[in-house]
């Protein structure tokens, strides 16, 4: 099981322990709450940049859904494994669902950041970012 798989079946996890320990009473918010914590416990060699993606994708995607009390949707848990996945340097796993404005996010996350990552890291993230036209 790779990282990317892992973090998906943690996901599904921390949807399921939100209804389990609610008394099956699921709140969207709480549980995309509880996602940003595993997306940053499993980024943390980059705690700032991961800190700076998880509240971008809560407040960009999540808070302003029509729905958010049944988040995160299909398309959202696709952004923050995209998002993971460019955490990682694993391009294996689809960066499509990342639209410009995401790329150009990370960009400047990165950017800010850039002191305080490893080279080798900035590097490969800073080489994605170009792949994808946010330079």
């Amino acid at each position: 099981m790779t990282t990317i798989e892992k973090f998906y079946s943690d996901i599904q996890k921390a949807i399921k322990f939100d209804r389990a320990n609610n008394g099956g009473h699921y709140d969207g918010k709480r549980a995309c709450a509880s996602i940003c914590r595993l997306f940053e416990t499993y980024n943390r060699d980059v705690p700032e940049v991961a800190r700076q993606i998880s509240d971008y994708w809560l407040n960009t995607y999540v808070l302003p859904s029509a729905d958010a009390a049944n988040e995160p949707s299909e398309a959202n848990v696709a952004k923050i494994r995209a998002f993971h996945s460019f955490m990682n340097n694993d391009i294996s796993d689809s960066l499509d669902a990342l639209s410009q404005d995401d790329w150009e996010n990370l960009r400047d996350f990165v950017n800010d950041s850039a002191e305080t990552i490893e080279l080798d890291a900035l590097q490969s993230m800073m080489s994605v970012i170009l792949d994808r036209g946010a330079l």
